[in-house]
């Protein structure tokens, strides 16, 4: 074991041993961080610049008087670890928090996962994995493009987490990820994120996943802009475009979100046909894959939506206590660990249907292959969802104790990046700058589910963390306002 290992699992187990004989904390979680790391940024000239580097850090969760607060520093000496814990504590301490949070004083866990990957993606050299992206650039070679370019991140994660309860578990991850754009000459651009936690072997997908956006861009680039009426629109949705809403609409099954008053769904609501069935999991390999979140519970797999009815929420430790239920391992860490862990869905898995690709498009007037970022109409649903939130998901209730209420909460605006107009289900033309118009009934109208699924992965913000996510969907046939964008 090197120095630095060694020296963050020794930070940690002193910063744990100090928080017990703390008597001004109820509960503290602390993980020891040991990253190594690549960075490169590829263009269509070559690499702009590609580091590799190593980075170690310590971080805790504390509850004090009630309310949980989180911390992650880089500088592992006692002086320093003992000034973020006087802080965190002292934070928790003003937050004043009405509803005191809750933890799990008597499950204890110990346990070693080491992963997903048979060989680490640290194991390669960072030429190796600009070589990839290159190779998968080299398939748009023919194409007519103002710009190439690709970021590329992956890091190697051996971390150790103990609670002053007694859980102690290792795990070590290997989580890859490339967000690349194709921008052609006329302006249309064909953006995609992949990812995955297989380690070494991600770096054998990536030209597949620049191949694939590439024909898309060549799609789009023999296609003419043609307009499309506004108003109610019969809508077919690819599997990726799917997916993008389903994760959207997950967003309102997360508890916290329910406490702070921005969920449109009561667990027993219908939110789409019969046929639909949402269950939240972990794929071993998966982008959002983990085999223990921040709690140190287990990761399992959570069936939130059958029969088109929603049958569970997403919860934490403290949410899942407050409705007598059990958590699934849905407090998902932040990327980097510099933020805190947050209620959220791992991999997203919808259930596939009866109707092949064909039959969807031939009663569609839109074929959507891809969305952009949506834009929530509601100015505090925005701003919160942006905003810097305490790591103390009760603190929800507080903020919607203060708030009124909001009727266009859960409504969003869908900026249609990639779409066709369709003629008795042939393409005739795509559709450009206009929006998908998401209302929370939406689902309900869905007639056809598709037959065949597809993946789609990203990073999402949620409070300032940037939580890694997947979703596995079939397409899908919809009534929806399409409009002008402005």
């Amino acid at each position: 074991m090197t120095d630095e290992r060694e020296d963050v699992l020794d930070a940690m187990d002193w910063l744990l041993d100090s928080l017990e004989a703390n008597d001004a904390v109820s509960y503290a979680e602390v993980g020891g961080v040991y990253q190594e790391k690549t960075d490169a940024v590829v263009t269509g000239d070559g690499p702009r610049s590609a580091t590799e580097f190593t980075e170690t850090g310590v971080w805790l969760r504390v509850f004090a008087n009630g309310a949980a607060d989180y911390r992650y520093t880089n500088s592992i000496d006692e002086e320093s670890l003992t000034d973020v814990a006087d802080r965190a504590i002292r934070s928790g301490e003003v937050l004043a928090q009405d509803q005191p949070g809750r933890f799990d004083a008597y499950t204890t866990h110990r346990a070693t996962h080491g992963g997903w990957s048979e060989e680490g993606i640290e194991s390669v050299d960072v030429d190796e994995k600009v070589a990839a992206v290159e190779a998968g650039f080299a398939a748009a070679a023919d194409l007519d493009l103002d710009r190439r370019w690709a970021n590329y991140v992956d890091a190697h994660i051996e971390e150790a987490v103990g609670t002053t309860t007694g859980s102690v578990i290792q795990t070590t991850l290997d989580r890859a990820r490339v967000e690349f754009s194709l921008t052609l000459a006329d302006g249309a651009k064909v953006r995609r994120h992949a990812g995955s936690t297989e380690g070494a072997a991600f770096l054998e997908e990536i030209p597949d996943a620049i191949e694939s956006a590439a024909a898309d861009a060549r799609t789009l680039a023999d296609a003419d802009p043609v307009d499309v009426p506004s108003g109610e629109t019969t809508v077919a949705l690819s599997p990726q475009a799917a997916g993008q809403l389903f994760h959207f609409v997950s967003h309102y099954l997360e508890a916290d979100a329910d406490y702070m008053g921005m969920s449109p769904y009561e667990v027993g609501d219908r939110i789409g046909p019969e046929t639909l069935s949402i269950e939240d999991t972990v794929h071993a390999g998966s982008f959002a894959a983990r085999a223990y979140d921040a709690e140190v519970k287990p990761t399992a797999p959570t069936r939130l939506v059958s029969d088109g009815r929603v049958r569970r929420r997403l919860h934490n430790t403290t949410t899942a206590a407050e409705e007598d239920t059990y958590p699934s391992g849905n407090s998902v860490p932040s990327l980097g660990f510099t933020e805190p862990p947050r209620i959220h869905a791992r991999h997203l898995d919808v259930d596939a249907s009866d109707a092949t690709a064909a039959e969807l498009e031939a009663d569609a007037d839109v074929y959507v292959e891809r969305f952009k970022k949506p834009w929530l109409r509601d100015e505090f649903e925005r701003v919160q969802r942006a905003g810097v939130f305490p790591a103390s998901a009760l603190y929800a209730k507080d903020i919607d104790d203060m708030t009124e209420d909001r009727p266009e909460c859960g409504s969003a605006e869908f900026p249609i990046a990639e779409a066709y107009r369709l003629d008795d289900g042939e393409r005739n033309g795509r559709v450009d700058g206009m929006f998908l118009e998401y209302t929370p009934d939406v689902l309900r109208s869905v007639s056809r589910i598709g037959d065949a699924r597809g993946t789609v992965t990203g990073v999402c913000e949620k409070h300032k963390s940037q939580i890694p996510f997947a979703v596995t969907a079939p397409g899908l046939l919809l009534e929806a306002p399409i409009e002008k964008g402005t």
